[in-house]
Order: structure tokens, then C-alpha cells, then sequence
């Protein structure tokens, strides 16, 4: 993941094998989903970095203070280093998680206009884009609904 994120910085273009492998999307469809690549958090802090630099903190604070779930709990379903899923909702809160979906869409959505990623750049965002709308998913599953909440939404 390093070397590709590298590769975005220089603009070197990817294998589909590369693509692949930097998705946390495993092999198998049997895989439990309550994980996320620490990876993603680290290609997302460097996509946000430069406009984006308060989410791009949150991320880095994430990165820094979430501990990777241990080879032997991950029973070797993934390759990289994965974070639990209620750890990282608990660093950058749904709010934040809904806000880093948002800019890495208007990203890819600009990307798409301009005309200006390599094909191979667009299929890795896509991929991580996929990555953060997965763990929204899993957050809208794993989040009690706020029963005492009376607000009409018209």
C-alpha cells in the first residue's frame, strides 16, 4: 500500500493486481466486515491533506491512536494491518465518517469532470470510496437509534 500510495504522488499507473490488493475487500465473501485498513485511513489522510487539512487530522489522530487487531484475531483474513471498526468510530465519529465519504466523492466526482487521473487512479478511489461507504454501513448497523429523539424531518 506505501509503494502505491507512492505511486499516486508520482503518478505511476497500477496493475490490477496492485488495485486488488490495496482493496480491503477479501478474497472470500465469508470475511467479517467489522474491520478497516489502516491502509485507507493512511491513503485517505494523504488525499485530504492538502484542502482538506481538519479531516486529514482526525484521520492522522485515527492512524495514530487506534491499535492494529493482532495477526492471530484477524485468523489471517487480511494481509495488512486492520483496525476494529467501533475503534475508529470511536476516534472520528459518524459525523466525520459521513464528511470524509462526501469530499472523496466531490474528489472522484471532479477527477471525473477534469479529466485529469489515470484510469488506474480512478479505480483505486473508487475502491477506497467503497472501503468508507462500507464502514458507514456498518456504523448505521451497529448504532442504537436514538429512541428519545422527537424531531419531524419534512
Amino acid at each position: 500500500m506505501i509503494r502505491s500510495m507512492e505511486k499516486i504522488e508520482s503518478g505511476e499507473d497500477f496493475t490490477t493486481e496492485e488495485h486488488y490488493l490495496m482493496s480491503r475487500k477479501p478474497i472470500n465473501d465469508y470475511m467479517p466486515s467489522d474491520f478497516f485498513s489502516r491502509q485507507a485511513l493512511e491513503l485517505t489522510f494523504r488525499l485530504l491533506h492538502n484542502n482538506h487539512p481538519l479531516l486529514a487530522h482526525a484521520v492522522k489522530q485515527t492512524i495514530d491512536s487506534t491499535t492494529a487487531v493482532s495477526f492471530e484475531d484477524l485468523q489471517s483474513a487480511y494481509t495488512g494491518e486492520m483496525l476494529l471498526n467501533k475503534d475508529v468510530l470511536k476516534s472520528l465519529k459518524a459525523h466525520t465518517i459521513g464528511k470524509i465519504v462526501a469530499v472523496l466523492t466531490a474528489i472522484g466526482e471532479e477527477a471525473l469532470k477534469q479529466h485529469n487521473l489515470p484510469p488506474s487512479h480512478m479505480t483505486l478511489l473508487r475502491s477506497l470510496i467503497e472501503d468508507w461507504v462500507t464502514l458507514t454501513e456498518w456504523v448505521l448497523q451497529h448504532t442504537a437509534a436514538d429512541t428519545g429523539d422527537r424531531t419531524a424531518y419534512h
